[in-house]
């Protein structure tokens, strides 16, 4: 008997101007790959919320930054996302950010968030399974 393969995790990959007015792109993009997979609408919503939170962690510290790229890979059971500011300055993440209300409300949407450096800059990675 065969084994069954591993589950193939595809990704979307998003860039845009680091600009607030174009976050609804991303949370457009996170909650249809979401819905893609069932997850229920509150899930989507906080797979929503918390890509909005993230994105806005990172804008608050862009600089001149001119970029944001946003990776979502998909399995069964979860969505992974990664948001990376391209803006190599600065010291990531600022000092005290995992005591702050912001990192309270994202680790409260997603089932698991990190802060962290991707060869382009700064980086939140967040990601929602679905219960079943």
């Amino acid at each position: 008997m065969e084994a069954n393969p591993p589950p193939v995790r595809r990704a979307v990959v998003v860039n845009m101007p680091s600009r607030p007015e174009l976050l609804h792109v991303f949370r457009a993009v996170a909650a249809s790959v979401a819905g893609r997979l069932d997850f229920p609408y509150d899930a989507v919503d906080d797979l929503r919320l918390a890509v909005d939170e993230a994105c806005a962690q990172l804008l608050a510290v862009r600089g001149d930054s001119s970029k944001l790229e946003m990776a979502i890979s998909e399995s069964p059971d979860e969505v992974s996302v990664q948001v990376v500011l391209h803006d190599p300055g600065g010291a990531w993440p600022p000092e005290g950010l995992s005591r702050t209300l912001a990192w309270q409300v994202l680790t409260a949407l997603a089932d698991e968030a990190a802060f962290g450096m991707d060869g382009q800059g700064p980086m939140v990675s967040i990601v929602k399974r679905v219960q079943r």
